[in-house]
């Protein structure tokens, strides 16, 4: 006989939730919030990954939303509980952002001003994901500082990934409207 599935633990109704290895804790806690916020980058992710025709773009997003819930996991898992964990992100991740950035500025077009995002779907989307994994890193900080997250490679990554964002939205763009351009 098949067993009901239901995603309602009510849990939720008191205002926790549970983090990777079961421990209780306020959906108000700092760690639960940037989880939130890596979830959300993640769905922006798919959103841009669902717009585009480009198969190697897809790709390349479906493994920064892979890799966006090796960071969520390690979050969630707590600075204690991370020796568990055996896929985090490390200076190979790094590196690996690094390669990519270096790849994409040699086919965008250098860009002296500020950029108003929206010269195309795929690349509007792109742009608030960036966004997005911006406001994820200064939680991230703020986790760090209060000494709740220790891996030093994640701010390393996530301001990479915005950087490779925001390339990945002027490649996809093929030219972007800078704020100081007067034509509509």
């Amino acid at each position: 006989m098949k067993r009901h599935f239901s995603i309602t633990t009510r849990v939720g109704d008191r205002g926790m939730t549970r983090t990777l290895f079961g421990a209780a804790l306020s959906k108000g806690d700092p760690r639960i919030d940037v989880c939130g916020q890596v979830d959300e980058v993640v769905s922006a992710l798919g959103v841009a990954r669902a717009a585009t025709s480009d198969p190697a773009l897809k790709a390349e997003l479906l493994a920064i939303q892979r890799d966006l819930f090796r960071l969520a996991a390690e979050v969630s898992a707590g600075v204690k509980a991370t020796r568990c964990l055996k896929n985090r992100l490390d200076a190979l991740a790094v590196r690996s952002l690094d390669a990519r950035r270096r790849q994409l500025e040699k086919t965008v077009a250098a860009v002296r001003d500020f950029i108003l995002p929206g010269e195309t779907l795929v690349g509007a989307h792109l742009d608030l994901a960036r966004a997005m994994v911006r406001r994820c890193e200064r939680a991230v900080v703020m986790l760090a500082q209060r000494g709740e997250f220790r891996n030093r490679h994640v701010l390393v990554w996530l301001n990479r990934l915005s950087d490779v964002l925001w390339l990945m939205a002027r490649k996809t763009e093929g030219h972007s409207r800078p704020l100081h351009q007067v034509s509509s």
